[in-house]
């Protein structure tokens, strides 16, 4: 460490320490009287929506005492006259801002303010930055370890419109008059642009339909007529308004309303009856009759404040009575007005909601001889039983059993219900177009539940070998 003599005239100053470096100080949370300094510094969550949407740069941000203030926290602890210069990025300076000091004591370790010893040190605003010019304490054995600049105030801050921009402060820390460098302060966000409703989609466990219901494919699995498509959650960070210090995250402040727009082609199945937007913490639950549904769209609007701000269970109901589709994956839109604190509406958001299947067979066979392998004498035969309730067609599908390549598709007519349904690789080959070689692994799927069994044939000595041990199958697929 060394240390810097400073003279004005034949006078000698307070002498400054200064290691061979320049040194870095920080910018960090504003402290009250007496508490011990923070090292980091959390940006003001400014909510993105305050600004308009033509000319955002006309506001003015910030100026409350309690929110436009920084402490520069030199890591020297100044004992001489200095200047500091305050450079904004993503924003430009106006207004007024005042300055007072906070400084470690000869005879003390707290941290105490020393604005009533504080002489010289005049602010001038410039729009790029803030001169703070021949501060000097008004005792000799008093150390400048904080500088506090209060009010500040900011425009042409339009980037803030869009989440995740920020308002930044860097400084230099000078001798009077442009003297030498006594420490730098890096750049330092101390307001973030933030989306004031975040909204998070999340779609639901696809719906399996029964087809052991009576009638078939009536419920659900565990019987039920009930399906959760998905859910929708809406919430808020806190975030300030213009003047860096009101909160606005409160939902009517936010948005007037928000509507869930939900688009399904469950919504056109003859066997819907209503869909359902609960809310999780409480609120004023909806229904949509389907008289109501705009073919496969429904809608859903709430405005009251507990509303805007909760999350929402999106379920469609069945009768019971009718047999239900099948039917791909929905959609769900969530779009908000604007509030009354805000000048735009918060962000929208889109997310999947969940699908509905037919449950049934799906199983697997190995080591099936194609029509060469197998020859004359060694032939494979497939046998697919339908146990459920309803007729069904079956999917075979066709793999090179070495290496897994898919080969073809073979789907069969309707087998009914207790029907057994026999086909041989070479009715199989000739419909999928497969130029037989080897041996094949099949997967055998099918809306109803059911079985299938792999039969070699020796034609020879006019034996069946039923070789199902190598078929996969659980629960009601399995013989």
């Amino acid at each position: 460490m060394k240390r810097q003599t400073l003279l004005i005239g034949s006078a000698l100053l307070a002498t400054t320490a200064l290691s061979s470096a320049a040194m870095a100080g920080t910018i960090v949370n504003k402290v009250a009287n007496g508490a011990v300094q923070v090292t980091t510094l959390t940006p003001i969550a400014l909510s993105s929506q305050v600004f308009g949407g033509t000319t955002p740069e006309a506001l003015t941000i910030g100026g409350a005492a309690s929110g436009g203030e920084v402490n520069l926290d030199f890591t020297n602890s100044l004992t001489t006259t200095f200047d500091v210069t305050l450079s904004p990025t993503g924003g430009d300076f106006v207004g007024s801002p005042t300055v007072s000091v906070l400084a470690y004591a000869e005879s003390a370790s707290s941290t105490v303010r020393l604005d009533q010893t504080l002489s010289g040190c005049t602010v001038q605003v410039l729009t790029d930055r803030i001169l703070i010019e021949d501060c000097l304490t008004g005792s000799e054995y008093a150390k400048i370890d904080v500088l506090t600049v209060s009010g500040l105030q900011f425009n042409e801050a339009n980037g803030l419109a869009t989440a995740g921009s920020s308002i930044s402060l860097s400084a230099v820390v000078q001798g009077a008059n442009g003297g030498a460098t006594f420490e730098t302060i890096a750049s330092t966000a101390i307001i973030t642009g933030t989306d004031s409703i975040a909204t998070t989609v999340t779609a639901g466990t696809t719906g399996t339909l029964l087809n052991t219901a009576t009638p078939a494919f009536a419920t659900l699995t565990g019987g039920t007529t009930r399906l959760s498509l998905g859910s929708v959650r809406n919430s808020a960070p806190t975030t300030v308004g213009t003047d860096l210090s009101t909160s606005i995250a409160v939902g009517t402040n936010l948005s007037s309303f928000v509507e869930l727009t939900v688009t399904h082609g469950v919504l056109t199945d003859a066997a819907t009856t209503e869909i359902n937007a609960t809310p999780g913490g409480g609120g004023n639950s909806a229904t949509v009759r389907a008289s109501n549904f705009n073919s496969n769209v429904a809608s859903f609007t709430f405005s009251a404040a507990t509303d805007i701000l909760d999350s929402y269970d999106i379920s469609v109901v069945f009768d019971g009575s009718t047999a239900i589709q099948n039917w791909s994956a929905g959609t769900v839109d969530v779009v908000f007005t604007a509030g009354t604190a805000v000048a735009t509406a918060p962000n929208s958001a889109t997310g999947s909601l969940a699908a509905l299947t037919r449950g049934g067979m799906s199983v697997q066979i190995n080591t099936a001889n194609s029509s060469v392998a197998g020859g004359t004498q060694f032939q494979s035969l497939v046998r697919i039983v339908n146990n459920g309730t309803v007729a069904g067609a079956a999917t075979i599908t066709v793999v090179n059993d070495a290496d897994g390549t898919t080969l073809g598709t073979f789907t069969t007519g309707d087998i009914a219900a207790g029907a057994t349904l026999q086909v041989d690789m070479p009715t199989i080959e000739g419909a999928t177009g497969i130029t037989p070689a080897g041996q094949y692994g099949l997967t055998v799927s099918g809306a109803f539940t059911g079985y299938a069994q792999h039969v070699m044939f020796n034609s020879v000595d006019s034996l069946f070998v039923d070789l199902s041990g190598f078929r996969i199958g659980t629960g009601a697929n399995t013989p």
